[in-house]
């Protein structure tokens, strides 16, 4: 982690933020309001990252249709999300499988993202899987967001049309994620509104 923090903080002069905590609390909404008040930053959503490699990506579309099977793949190719989400948040050996696959390819795509935007002076990284797959390595401060079942429901609903109740409702339950508590530097709780929230944001970025 240190290589990383003296690699982009001090050579180049970046703060890498790390946002991270369940699905749902509100991560998404936090790092683009942060990265909108901040000058001169980069938001990198890894769950957008992640759907980009899975459609550039032809052999890990290979690689997911052999351990997960045809049922997971549109017509036209592509990776059903929805069908692969069922699979997955359903079984964790089943996230495994795929984690195992994704995360190098995460790390990769992100250390490239960051090399290539030396001119920004923050990056901010969305993402629960953010200790599962390492990328805290990337981070100088990292931020942890929290919100109740219910909050989490609501946030979903509105960002995932696609997503029925059961989806939403077995991602929330079935989610497991990895959080280091020693290299967390703020933690928000974010069971209000999303007024409340950038005031927290607001209040949080005078320590940064």
């Amino acid at each position: 982690m240190f290589y990383w923090k003296c690699c982009y903080e001090k050579e180049f002069k970046i703060t890498v933020i790390g946002i991270t905590g369940k699905t749902g609390c509100g991560k998404s909404s936090a790092a683009e309001y942060l990265g909108k008040k901040l000058n001169a930053s980069l938001v990198l959503d890894v769950d957008q990252l992640s759907k980009k490699i899975y459609c550039k990506n032809l052999t890990i579309v290979k690689k997911i249709t052999d351990v997960f099977g045809n049922e997971v793949i549109k017509n036209n190719g592509t990776v059903d999300f929805t069908k692969l989400g069922r699979i997955v948040f359903d079984d964790f050996s089943q996230m495994k499988k795929l984690n195992d696959m994704m995360f190098p390819l995460i790390n990769e795509s992100i250390s490239e993202l960051i090399k290539a935007n030396i001119d920004k002076k923050y990056i901010i990284i969305d993402a629960a899987i953010l200790f599962d797959a390492g990328l805290d390595r990337f981070c100088n401060k990292i931020i942890y967001l929290t919100a109740n079942a219910k909050e989490r429901e609501k946030f979903l609903k509105c960002k995932n049309s696609d997503l029925c109740i059961d989806d939403i409702r077995q991602r929330i339950c079935n989610q497991k994620i990895k959080v280091d508590t020693d290299k967390i530097d703020y933690i928000i709780n974010n069971d209000s509104s999303l007024e409340d929230l950038y005031k927290d944001i607001d209040t949080l970025i005078k320590k940064l």
